[in-house]
């Protein structure tokens, strides 16, 4: 657990690393009391540059332009959160409707385009909080996917290593088979035709597994006792099974596992050396 833990940590560095705003976004997002202050500030920070560069577009007495106080309010809400982004587009409009906007010094509009435009402005705002804040909430919701896969994979890995249990995959649309390594103290994945796949298969039940894979797409259950040739090291038997998985009604992969047949019982010399259709009869 502790290499686990360290090994996030160090993935979460390297991300942080990659993507700067990412760590500002984490930062920010923190619920306490200083992290909110923060948010504030920041908030005003991008009012007060959003309002300076307002001013220096003349003539802005005539009709405000919203451009850079859109900005500022995406700005906010991405680097900062939703919360930040609707502070800062509160501050703009306060600053607009009693600054900017005739009559000045009073929140009241008196021109009826302006209102319109300010309303406008509003629901944009709105709009664009929403916006990033399912965005947060959906890359948030990736990172949670990709860390629970990421544990899984451990816990598999584990298991196959340590149990003499393998996965395997076929799948029937590319005709070729995923399988964890067999052998050693690392299991990896590999991934080739299923042509290839059957040449690791001892020459005497290479016609049976593929009889097998062939009645399994059509009954939906995989089931083989045979010889595996791993290199130049004596062959192995393995006891496989698997399921049939459907798309759309349509025979798409094959899911199962491969068994070390002397640990999981498999022993009996006689069932052993022979395939089940033989060992049955």
């Amino acid at each position: 657990m502790v290499q686990s833990h360290n090994e996030c940590n160090v993935l979460m560095r390297w991300s942080l690393h990659k993507n700067p705003g990412i760590s500002v976004i984490q930062f920010l997002g923190k619920r306490s009391l200083g992290s909110m202050l923060l948010r504030a500030g920041f908030a005003v920070v991008l009012t007060a540059a959003a309002v300076w560069l307002t001013l220096r577009l003349p003539p802005y007495q005539t009709q405000v332009s919203y451009s850079f106080f859109t900005a500022a309010v995406a700005a906010s809400a991405y680097f900062a959160g939703w919360q930040a982004g609707l502070l800062t587009a509160a501050l703009t409009a306060l600053v607009t409707a009693w600054w900017l906007l005739p009559p000045a010094d009073s929140l009241a509009i008196s021109d009826r385009g302006d209102a319109i435009r300010f309303l406008i402005y509003l629901f944009t705002c709105v709009v664009i909080c929403l916006i990033i804040a399912s965005l947060h909430s959906s890359r948030q919701a990736l990172r949670d996917t990709r860390d629970a896969l990421r544990l899984s994979k451990r816990r598999i890995a584990y298991v196959e290593r340590h149990a003499k249990v393998w996965t395997w995959e076929y799948d029937v649309r590319s005709d070729r088979v995923s399988w964890s390594n067999l052998y050693g103290n690392n299991v990896s994945r590999h991934e080739q035709s299923l042509r290839d796949w059957l040449q690791m298969v001892h020459e005497e039940d290479r016609k049976q597994v593929a009889e097998a894979i062939q009645r399994a797409l059509q009954k939906g259950e995989f089931e083989a006792r045979f010889r595996i040739m791993m290199g130049d090291s004596q062959p192995r038997w393995l006891l496989g099974r698997a399921q049939l998985v459907l798309h759309d009604g349509q025979p798409a992969a094959l899911v199962g596992i491969n068994m070390d047949a002397s640990v999981h019982g498999e022993t009996d010399s006689e069932s052993v050396a022979q395939p089940p259709a033989a060992a049955a009869s």
